[in-house]
Formats: C-alpha cells, structure tokens, sequence
C-alpha cells in the first residue's frame, strides 16, 4: 500500500526540473516500492534528482537522493512541514503589510518593459511579471506552532496556503490599480503639457 501519492511526487518533480529539460521530460518514471510504499522517481540526470529532492522537501516530504539519478519521497516530514507552514505564514504576513512595496514592484516591472521595448507595455504583461514575483518570493519562515501530528499540520498548511493565494489576488489587483493610477497621472501630465 503507498505512502505517499504518486501524482502529487510526479508533479511536484516535473514542475521541478521543466525549465531545465525544456524539449525532453526529466521524469522518467515514477515507482511504488511494494516494501515500504514510498515513491523512487528516476530522472535524467543528476542535476534534475538534485532539483526534484530540493523541490520534494520545500514542500514537506521525506527525501533520500541517490547517486543513479533516482529520488525516494518516504512520505510527509513533520519538521519540513513546519518550515513550509512557517514560510507561508511570513508571506501572508509581509502580503498583509507591504502594499507600497507591491506598487514599487509594478512600476520596477513597467519600467523594465519600458526600457527594453521602448513602448508601454501591454498591462497584463506587468501584471503578469508581478504575480510571479509574489509567487516566487520565499520569505524566511516564522515560528509556527509546534504541532507534531501530519494530519493537523497539513490543514494548518491548506489554510494558510488559502490565505496566501487570496492576498496574491488582492496584490495583483491593487498592481492592476497602480498601473491604471499611473497611466492617468501620465495622460494628465501630457494634457497640462500641452495647453502651457
């Protein structure tokens, strides 16, 4: 009987190792071992193992790597669960605070399109370059209750994940707002150019 889901390993490595194995999957092939019911992913290369194992742990799951391109997910680690949950919890905590820093953002990401193309950019564009960042920000983790049981830690883990997701929304939002603010402050700039 598995231990662990096979799906979730097998996403959770290919999404991985995509952006290094672009024209050619990293992930050969996902196992059950019958003994122990953990999951043995077999990947192209070292490199990838190495990328899957860090990815697997970031998201709380016991890993071993091995020298022969292979990753064993044993199941869910209540420590690594913990630092997930504690990372998720800085987020929703700097996202409910840092709504100056997010229209900084936008205008960092609308300048760079600026300077590169010389036009303005498309506005889903920017917003698009800003709700990466938000995703990809990894902020250092808090202190978070020292529950040791899998089951509750997964909840707490599903909540704040919720609550990260929900203000990501509220971010891209406020951007879209910035943009919309910025752009008419331009035009009204241009129209008082104009008439002196």
């Amino acid at each position: 009987m598995a231990t662990v889901d096979v799906e979730l390993v097998a996403r959770i490595c290919q999404s991985a190792t995509y952006a290094a194995a672009v024209g050619r999957g990293a992930v050969l092939d996902v196992v059950i071992d019958p003994l122990d019911g953990s999951a043995w992913v077999r990947l192209a290369s070292g490199s990838h193992a190495l990328e899957a194992a860090t990815a697997l742990q970031a998201f709380g799951l016991a890993v071993s790597d091995r020298e022969d391109n292979r990753v064993q997910a044993a199941g869910w680690d209540a420590r690594l669960l913990r630092r997930r949950l504690g990372m998720l919890l800085a987020g929703v905590d700097d996202l409910q605070a840092e709504w100056d820093a997010t229209a900084e953002l936008v205008r960092y990401h609308r300048d760079r399109r600026v300077k590169v193309t010389g036009e303005d950019p498309d506005p889903s564009e920017v917003l698009a370059d800003v709700e990466r960042a938000l995703r990809d920000a990894r902020p250092i983790p808090h202190r978070c209750p020292n529950v040791t049981d899998v089951g509750s830690l997964l909840q707490l883990v599903d909540a704040a994940e919720d609550a990260y997701a929900q203000l990501i929304v509220r971010h891209v939002e406020h951007a879209a707002g910035v943009l919309e603010a910025d752009a008419e402050d331009c035009g009204a700039d241009a129209n008082r150019q104009s008439y002196t």
